[in-house]
């Protein structure tokens, strides 16, 4: 049988402490689900193993015809446990996961799923060689074709940029990629003479330089080069123009849990911004409380809350004096990256730590929910913790999970057109319709509808990076650019923080945060209550 990561947690909420209520027999197998329990996993395991025989009409482990053989494998593993009478993730058949439901009321079986940064999306397509076709006369003169180079370097050194992804399209049905070496080149082999380039788009995440994009690229002796804009800390961008920092007390007294990718602690931006945080991710190799950076997305999100740097060096977040607490819920190559037990934990860890707001910049593919992260932002509003999410980037599509949950504040993503270079990525994110300014827009990439709250700069946005400053746009850069106006909104208000940490706690900042908002002239549907300052 083969086997999966599920969820485990009571009926109700995620930890039976939490519910009040009285279930034994819920109890007493949430107690054994612990991963030092292994002799007792392995009772359990062998009573299922042994009524999903029964129910089969086999005897799995005689190793007979038509029956499995046993391997010595355990029927369960037990992966991770937040608490001992709440929630665990897990690995199990389905088969043996269905007979534990059935045989222990009072508890939810749900299977693992997995979200990622909700980030703008890039024009994509995959890597990989150009395709030769038609008659050997055809291919003879493809094989004949002098390859296009595209050579990227930086605008502020003019020295190569390695491993970006840069995306040529011959024609609307003609495109290839490539990721640029050592000495910033990719080259491309398409099927005959290449004059000019239809579209061209550079994506990277250096510090200090913008992306590019631009259609119609004229090809000079068979290559063309690409400057990348440099990033100037002086100029306004569109968290700047929208919501404009101010000063290194605002949001003081305001604790803002950030889950996400982790945060690079020692940026000296928000060095002293960063109060404590853990590492989340289910099976990782980093140590529990090693919530350091996973690429660039968490430190940006990070920054465009709480920075503390000073133009034209560093930059200022929305709500500098606010303290932030890093869960790490991402982790390349590990099969816990974006789990739905990981964002639970970020919660639970994050309601522990006493955090007023939690910013989720992360999202699950449309239709896909989870009763597990569901429960846990209940809990969340319950104790007096506003939850704050990315609307997600999938072009106007509904209000991804788990912005579209009713305890969450969505946020779209608005945009200024000249506040980037008419070379950048962010030129391909305008879209309509327009509001009261022509100037301003919706990113085109940005979920929309009825369950949206707000709207926030989240197109162009420059922040901290590690090892630097960078730009980034998406309903992730949006969702902060909120959370930070809701810290600082909800330091200036000391009777709501003095509230008990309840329900109506929450409600009350949430109230303080739409009231806050105005409307741009997008309608409700676009910009939710409208843009808060």
């Amino acid at each position: 049988m083969t086997t999966k990561r599920f969820l485990i947690l009571p009926a109700e909420g995620t930890r039976l402490s939490d519910s009040g209520l009285q279930s034994p027999m819920a109890s007493r197998l949430l107690a054994t689900l612990q991963p030092g329990n292994k002799s007792e996993v392995a009772k359990l395991s062998r009573t299922l193993s042994a009524s999903v025989d029964s129910a089969a009409g086999v005897a799995r482990r005689t190793g007979k015809a038509g029956a499995a053989a046993n391997t010595g494998a355990p029927d369960i593993k037990v992966v991770k446990s937040l608490y001992e009478d709440g929630i665990k993730l897990v690995e199990a058949s389905e088969e043996v996961l269905a007979a534990l439901r059935h045989s222990h009321p009072g508890i939810r079986v749900i299977e693992e799923v997995f979200c990622t940064p909700a980030l703008a999306p890039r024009v994509d397509i995959p890597l990989r060689p150009a395709k030769v076709t038609g008659s050997a006369t055809t291919a003879a003169k493809n094989a004949a074709s002098a390859p296009l180079v595209v050579e990227v370097v930086r605008g502020d050194s003019n020295t190569p940029v390695r491993g970006a992804d840069v995306i040529a399209f011959r024609t609307d049905d003609d495109a290839l990629k490539k990721r640029t070496t050592a000495a910033g080149k990719a080259t491309f082999s398409f099927a005959g003479a290449v004059t000019k380039v239809k579209r061209l788009y550079v994506y990277h995440e250096e510090p200090g330089i913008w992306g590019y994009f631009k259609s119609n690229v004229a090809v000079s002796g068979n290559s063309v080069r690409v400057v990348l804009a440099p990033l100037d800390l002086s100029v306004t961008d569109s968290l700047r123009h929208f919501h404009k920092p101010g000063a290194l007390t605002d949001g003081t007294g305001v604790r803002v849990g950030v889950i996400d990718s982790g945060a690079e602690v020692d940026h000296p931006d928000l060095i002293d911004a960063i109060e404590g945080g853990a590492n989340c991710v289910p099976g990782s190799t980093r140590q529990p409380n090693d919530f350091g950076p996973d690429g660039a997305h968490g430190t940006h999100v990070a920054g465009t809350i709480a920075g503390r740097g000073t133009s034209p060096t560093g930059i200022r977040g929305n709500a500098p004096g606010a303290k932030l607490w890093i869960y790490r819920v991402f982790e390349t190559g590990n099969p816990g990256d974006g789990s739905s037990f990981a964002v639970v934990d970020a919660i639970e860890r994050a309601i522990n730590n006493k955090c007023d707001i939690i910013n989720l910049s992360l999202g699950f593919k449309p239709g896909v929910t989870d009763p597990a992260i569901s429960a846990a932002l209940a809990k969340a509003r319950s104790r007096g913790v506003l939850a704050i999410a990315a609307a997600g980037n999938d072009g106007r599509k509904p209000v991804s999970f788990p912005g579209s949950d009713s305890t969450c504040v969505a946020v779209s993503a608005i945009g200024r057109k000249a506040l980037f270079p008419a070379t950048s990525t962010e030129v391909d994110d305008i879209a309509g319709p327009s509001g009261n300014d022509a100037d301003n827009f919706i990113g085109g990439f940005s979920n929309t509808g009825a369950d949206l709250d707000a709207t926030g700069s989240g197109v162009g946005v420059v922040s901290t990076f590690p090892g630097g400053h960078g730009v980034m746009s998406g309903t992730s850069m949006a969702s902060p650019s909120v959370a930070g106006v809701a810290a600082r909104l909800l330091a200036a208000n000391p009777a709501i923080l003095a509230m008990p940490r309840d329900a109506a706690r929450t409600d009350a900042a949430r109230k303080l945060l739409m009231d806050a908002c105005k409307s741009l002239g997008f309608g409700i549907l676009f910009e939710g209550a409208g843009l808060p300052k």
